[in-house]
Formats: C-alpha cells, structure tokens, sequence
C-alpha cells in the first residue's frame, strides 16, 4: 500500500490562483497519462481534477520515483514552477492516499459538504484511466472503492438529501448578496454541466416571465437551441452580443469550461453595474475587474464561508459518514493485503476441482432416481466450494503480511502448488488498525 500515492492541488491548500495553473482540460489530462504512464517506475494512473482540485493518483514500484515524476510533469510539461507553489501542494502516501479519495469521493473534502458532482467527476475520471489501460489492479480497485463510499454517503446519511454543487452555491451566494435576484436582469456565459445546473436553479425558482429575462451567452448555436428547448430560455446571445450583455445584465454567471480569460478588465469598462459570478476554474473573468466600482466580481473561493454555514448537522453528518469510510477502508487494505496470495487460492481450487471432477465422473450415477443426467459440474464447484471455504476466508482475513505470506508458503508445500512466493521479499507488516482517523 506504501507504493500508492497521490499528489498535486486541492481547494483547502491552494487559493484560486494557484489552481488555475495545475488545472488541466480533458486533452491534457489525456496527455498526463500518457506522459505518466511512459515514465519508468510508473505502472498506474488516475487523474482526478475538477474546480476545486487537481489530483494525480500513481501506483508504481517506489514512491518517491512516481513522486519526482509528477512534479516534473507540472514543471516541464505543464509549465508549472513546482517549488513556488511546494507549499500550496499536498502529497499522501499508502493508506492516507485511499482515505483521502474516499472523503473526496463522499463530499467530505468539498468546498460545499456533500457537494453533488464530485461522485461523477470521480468515477468519470476512473473511466478515463480505463479507456487509457493506466488504471490497474490497484487504483481500479481503490477508485471503485471510493465509489461504492460516495455512494453509501449520500444514501445512508443526510448528505443526499441536500441539493448541493459549486453551481448552486454560487446561486444561493448571488441570493444572499442580491435578495431580490430573481427580479433581476440575469446572463449566463457557458453551456456546459455548471452552467445547466444554473439554470435548472433558476427555471425552478423563477416565474415564466422572470425566466423570460435571463439571458443565456453562448458560441454555439446548437447549444443554445438545445438549452432553450430543455429549460425554456427566450433570450439567447452569442459572442457577437457580449458587448450589449455586459451593457444590460445585473448579475452574471460565467461558466464558460475555457482553460483561460474570456473576460479582460476593458470589458467591463462601460458595463453597468452587476454582480459578476465566475465559477471557472482556471478564472474566466479578469480579477483586475475587481478593482472596478461598478463591479462587484466573486470567485469559486467566495463559497468557503458560505459551505461551512450550510447545515447545522455537518457534525452528525461527517460522523456518519466516517464510519461508513472506515468500514470500507478495512475491506479495501484486507483485498490490497491478500492480493499477492490470490494465485495460490486460483491453484488450489483449480487442483481440488481437478481431483474432484475426475472423482465425481467414475462414481456418480449415469442417471439420477428420476432419469435426468446428472449436474457433475454444479456437484464439483458445491463441493469444491465447501471445503475451500474455511481455509480460503482465513487467508483472506488474516491482517498481517508476514502472517499471510508463512500460510499460503504452506498450502503450496502441502498441496505442491508451484506459484510467484512474494513471501520471499516480505516488506514491514503492515497491521489493520480498528480505528483510522479518516481527517486528512
């Protein structure tokens, strides 16, 4: 577990500035894999990043080698100045790595508790490692842990029940900085999963003659053709009328998914004055557009006060959904544990099922009581199943390496099974604690 890892930038660590530079679009996560998985000492890797993280997950043959290796992916390939931002970076090794993604994956670790989207981002960050081949064993296994937590989180505790993502707590910010936001002149910049979010917000808030003045910009006349038909908008803008947006609107969302300004200071120069949202990370809009008196400008980093005020149950929440976390985290070190020996037990079965079966053919009746042929097949895996049973779930759960690795040496000598002996090369034993602190 000591060779899994995961380092780069998360919202608790790094302001907005600093995230926007590790943040990667979906062709250059693409490309991270690629260059990760090229590198010597790399065997996996999943990269997880969203607005409010990026998160490289390397499993490998030595730790500080995948360590080294990511940071010189920042600095040369993604032109990142490493040791500036050292401090804004966070690195965790082994077990702390799967108790991290399991919080992140639960929303424990979001900038608002609960946050909806992550699970998504999660799993569809694992689909990406998959369709590269650089999710092996371990972090396929780790990352469809995390899932199955996330997903107990949100079913078995309160979390599911609030109705939370960046998207919407930029809403409800926007609502709580302009009470009377719904009679407002409101535009929107973006088409994509945020800026739907928004305006499903909106559409279920607002009156039909409210939704009539939300204007939505976007450079795709597609796009916009398909947000008007799903959420009824009547004002569609592109580009070419940003100007005449910017002149009109009293508040703006901007959510565009560009890697990069949209929005320069002289834009706003004969804006009217508006409350301006920028919910993209890296940053949309110009933040010298602050220094404007018409312009009151917020960032994903202006959520912070308003996530740890949403609920008065995080407590008993966050309580729950630590425990469920340490319950999964125990199944996931006793799988991680008992890896190595899963080709002694494959060996073993497969040698009782050939005695068995060789058994069951020269002793069973040709034809049961009531003429039908017997099931040799379905006898041989019962049987095969049953006495396998005990000796299989005592390897399995046995909670120390030494331990387990003395055992499974003994079935091979016993049962002559010639399988790879990891035992041979035994690292520290690493013991199952019963209790885990999960804060990370």
């Amino acid at each position: 577990m000591r060779h899994i890892l995961v380092t780069g930038v998360r919202q608790s660590k790094a302001p907005i500035e600093v995230r926007e530079k590790f943040a990667l679009t979906e062709p250059e996560v693409t490309n991270a894999i690629d260059w990760m998985m090229a590198q010597p000492g790399v065997e996996e890797c999943v990269v997880l990043t969203t607005c409010n993280r990026t998160e490289i997950y390397l499993a490998g043959c030595d730790a500080a080698t995948c360590l080294k290796t990511v940071k010189r992916f920042f600095r040369d390939v993604k032109g990142v100045d490493v040791d500036r931002y050292r401090r804004a970076m966070f690195t965790l090794m082994g077990e702390d790595t799967s108790l991290h993604l399991f919080r992140v994956a639960s929303g424990l670790d979001s900038l608002i508790l609960g946050e909806a989207q992550i699970l998504g981002q999660v799993k569809e960050a694992l689909a990406a490692a998959q369709q590269k081949h650089s999710a092996g064993a371990r972090l396929d296994k780790l990352f469809k842990t995390a899932l199955t937590v996330g997903k107990r989180v949100r079913t078995e505790t309160g979390i599911a029940v609030k109705d939370v993502s960046v998207s919407r707590a930029a809403y409800q910010l926007m609502r709580r900085e302009s009470p009377d936001l719904l009679e407002k002149r409101i535009a929107l910049l973006g088409g994509g999963k945020m800026a739907s979010i928004l305006l499903a917000s909106l559409k279920r808030d607002m009156t039909s003659e409210q939704l009539a003045r939300v204007m939505v910009v976007n450079r795709s006349e597609k796009r916009l053709a398909e947000l008007v038909e799903k959420f009824g908008i009547t004002q569609t803008k592109t580009w070419a009328d940003i100007d005449n947006v910017l002149a009109d609107a009293d508040v703006l969302f901007v959510a565009t998914g560009a890697p990069h300004l949209v929005l320069e200071h002289q834009d706003f120069v004969n804006a009217g004055p508006c409350l301006v949202m920028d919910i993209s990370v890296p940053r949309n809009v110009d933040p010298a557009v602050e220094n404007l008196d018409h312009v009151r400008l917020y960032n994903t980093d202006d959520l912070k006060a308003l996530g740890a005020s949403c609920d008065e149950n995080v407590q008993v929440l966050t309580d729950h959904a630590r425990e469920i976390i340490e319950e999964e985290f125990a199944g996931y070190c006793q799988w991680l544990i008992s890896r190595p020996v899963a080709p002694t037990i494959a060996q073993l079965r497969s040698k009782i099922e050939q005695i068995a079966t060789l058994h069951a053919a020269s002793n069973l009746p040709v034809k049961e009581s009531n003429g039908s042929m017997p099931d040799t097949e379905a006898f041989v895996r019962s049987l095969v199943n049953k006495i396998l049973h005990d000796p299989t779930m005592r390897l399995k759960t046995t909670q120390n390496l030494e331990e387990i690795y003395r055992q499974a040496a003994t079935l091979s000598h016993l049962f002559n099974i010639e399988t790879p002996m990891p035992w041979k090369n035994v690292p520290q034993p690493v013991v199952l604690r019963k209790k885990h602190q999960t804060g990370t």
